[in-house]
């Protein structure tokens, strides 16, 4: 597992700068940048996780960016990864070439 420091205040997983999911998704969308796939808008939820689960620091995280160093079997090997806010949404700040 891999410990997940997320800034994207936007998203309903969001708590405390931990993520609720037990498993995120990360997608590679363009040469240099790879997205949280399994950001949900908490617009409509009054900033509230949606499942009510608690924040969690490690959490599984399944990537389909096969230029990153971290990525092995499609799985992040990072200790650390950062979710941060990118100019199109919520980017991986660990992705390494």
């Amino acid at each position: 597992m891999t410990y997940l420091n997320c800034s994207e205040q936007d998203c309903c997983h969001n708590k405390g700068g931990c993520c609720c999911l037990d498993s995120i998704k990360m997608h590679h969308n363009s040469a240099h940048t790879a997205m949280c796939a399994s950001f949900a808008s908490n617009e409509g939820y009054a900033n509230a996780a949606v499942d009510n689960a608690p924040g969690q620091a490690e959490t599984d995280i399944r990537c389909d960016d096969g230029a990153c160093r971290h990525n092995k079997n499609h799985t992040c090997c990072s200790d650390l990864v950062g979710i941060s806010q990118g100019r199109t949404g919520p980017c991986c700040a660990a992705r390494e070439e």
